[in-house]
C-alpha cells in the first residue's frame, strides 16, 4: 500500500503492534517509578497510549511492570555479566521489561528480544542502543535460566530494607517477606453486614479472597454496593474496634487521612456517624463515590488534618473514636504494590515519621474523655509504628494501651505484643496469599 505521493505510511505503533505497545507502556512506566519516585499505577495510567490499548494488552504492560519490580534483585543479577557499559535509564527499563519476559512470564524470546530493540528504534536518542540490546537479551535468553539459579528471592529486596527487617523481625521472617514478594496477590473484598458477595475463600472477619484481581467492576453485587476492595489486613482497626467496644451505632468517629475511604465504609456499615477527613480532593472524590455506590453515608471533610477543626464540637466534647490511618512509606503494601520497594528511600522515613508524629498529637486532641484512638500504618518500619506510640505515650500520659486479647476469631491473635498493640506481616497466610504488612495500636483516654 502506497499514498498518492508514492510514499508507504507510517506505521501507527500502538494500534499496529498492540504488544509494542504494551511493552513501551511498560518500559516507560518503569523508568519513571525508577528515576521520578512516581507510583506506578499513576506511571502507567497516565500515559496517554495507556487509554489506546486493548484491556488485554494493559494487562500485559502492568504484569511485565509489576514482574520487573517484584524479581529486580534476581533480573539486575542475570543482566549484569552482559552489560558493558551503563545504559541509559530508559534503556536500563527496556532491558529489565525484556528480561522480566524472557525469564518470568514465558513470552517467547523472539517477541521479546525483537519487541525490546523496536522500543530503543523508535527514537534517535536511544535508537544506537538497539544493538546493544539485542547482544544483551540474546545472551539472556541463552544464558539466563543458568544465572537465575544462582540468584534468591531475597536479591529482590533493597539492601537498606533487608537490614531494616532482619534487625526488626529476624532472618527467617525476612526470608519469607521476600518469598511472599514474588507471589501475585489475590483480592480481598469487605462486605456490608449480613452480605454475601461473590465466592471466594472466608478469611477470618469475614473478609472474602479471590485468586485473581480482573475487573472489579465485572463481580457480581458491585453495582448493588454490597463489598468494596479492602487488603484484610487494612480491615483489621475496625474489626479491632467493634471487637473491643461492641456496637458502633451513633458513635460519633473522625477518620483521619481518610482516602480511599475503606474504614469510613466500615465504620458507615457499622451505624457510627463518620466524618471523613483529608486534604486531597481528588481522593476525597473516590471515597464519595465508594458511598454513593455502597448507600452508605458519611460527612466528608477537605482540609489539612493538622489545621483541622470539627465545626460542631462546640462544647468541647470532641469524637468518640478517632482513626488515624497515618500517612506513611507503604513497605508493608509491597505484595500489591512492589514498585514502593524501589521509590522508597531511607531517607522518606525521617521526613514521614515527623509528619506522623504531628498528625498523632492532632488526632489525639479530637478524643472525648472516655474516647478511643486507633493509630494504625501499613509500614513495616518500626520509626513508624512501635516507636511513633512509645513517643507518643511519653508526651500524652493521658492515653493509655487498649488490650487486644480475646481476638482469635480475627486470625491474628499471635500477632498481638506484650504491650497490647498487632502487628502483622506480609507473610502470615502464606499459605492463603498472604496480607498487607500492617500496625495497630488502639488507645484510651481517661
Amino acid at each position: 500500500m502506497t499514498t498518492q505521493a508514492g510514499k508507504k505510511p507510517k506505521k501507527n505503533f500502538p494500534s499496529k503492534t498492540p504488544k509494542h505497545g504494551a511493552r513501551y507502556v511498560a518500559a516507560h512506566g518503569v523508568r519513571e517509578v525508577l528515576v521520578d519516585g512516581t507510583p506506578l499505577d499513576l506511571a502507567l495510567s497516565g500515559q496517554a497510549l495507556f487509554a489506546q490499548l486493548e484491556r488485554r494488552d494493559r494487562a500485559f504492560a502492568r504484569l511485565i511492570a509489576a514482574t520487573v519490580f517484584r524479581r529486580m534483585g534476581q533480573i539486575d543479577k542475570v543482566l549484569a555479566p552482559f552489560i558493558k557499559k551503563t545504559p541509559t535509564d530508559y534503556a536500563q527499563a527496556v532491558l529489565r521489561t525484556g528480561a522480566a519476559q524472557i525469564l518470568f512470564l514465558d513470552t517467547p524470546a523472539y517477541a521479546a528480544v525483537n519487541g525490546s530493540v523496536a522500543l530503543l528504534r523508535r527514537s534517535k536518542k536511544t535508537a544506537h542502543m538497539a544493538g546493544m540490546a539485542n547482544a544483551v537479551l540474546r545472551r539472556v535468553t541463552e544464558q539466563g535460566k543458568d544465572l537465575l539459579s544462582k540468584t534468591t528471592t531475597l536479591d529482590n529486596i533493597p539492601d537498606w530494607l533487608q537490614l531494616s527487617w532482619t534487625k526488626s523481625y529476624g532472618a527467617e521472617a525476612c526470608q519469607k517477606m521476600a518469598d511472599i514478594l514474588i507471589l501475585e496477590p489475590p483480592l480481598d473484598l469487605t462486605t456490608k453486614p449480613n452480605i454475601s458477595g461473590p465466592r471466594g475463600d472466608m478469611l477470618p472477619g469475614d473478609t472474602i479472597r479471590l485468586a485473581k484481581a480482573g475487573d472489579v467492576r465485572e463481580l457480581a453485587g458491585y453495582k448493588e454496593g454490597g463489598w468494596w476492595v479492602q487488603d484484610v489486613s487494612a480491615a483489621l482497626p475496625i474489626r479491632l474496634l467493634v471487637n473491643s467496644l461492641g456496637c458502633l451505632k451513633n458513635k460519633r468517629v473522625l477518620d483521619m487521612c481518610a482516602a480511599p475511604g475503606g474504614k469510613t465504609l466500615q465504620l458507615a456499615a457499622e451505624g457510627a456517624f463518620v466524618t471523613a477527613l483529608d486534604k486531597n480532593e481528588d481522593r476525597l472524590k473516590r471515597v464519595r463515590e465508594n458511598l454513593e455506590r455502597t448507600g452508605l453515608s458519611a460527612t466528608l471533610a477537605f482540609g489539612d488534618a493538622l489545621k483541622w477543626r470539627d465545626p460542631e464540637n462546640k462544647n468541647g466534647r470532641g469524637f468518640d473514636i478517632v482513626i488515624l490511618d497515618t500517612p506513611c512509606t507503604a513497605t508493608g503494601t509491597y505484595r500489591r504494590r512492589p514498585d514502593v520497594l524501589h521509590n522508597k528511600k531511607p531517607a522518606d522515613i525521617d521526613s514521614l515519621v515527623r509528619i506522623q508524629e504531628k498528625l498523632l498529637l492532632a488526632a489525639a486532641r479530637h478524643v472525648a474523655p472516655g474516647g478511643t484512638l486507633i493509630y494504625c500504618t501499613c509500614s513495616l518500619q518500626m520509626q513508624e509504628g512501635e516507636e511513633q506510640i512509645t513517643k507518643f505515650m511519653l508526651n500524652r500520659t493521658d492515653f493509655r494501651h487498649n488490650s487486644l486479647l480475646g481476638i482469635e476469631d480475627l486470625g491474628v491473635a499471635e500477632s498481638v505484643t506484650s504491650e497490647g498493640i498487632l502487628r502483622v506481616l506480609p507473610h502470615f497466610m502464606h499459605e492463603k496469599g498472604g496480607m498487607d504488612g500492617f500496625f495497630v495500636a488502639m488507645l484510651s483516654c481517661s
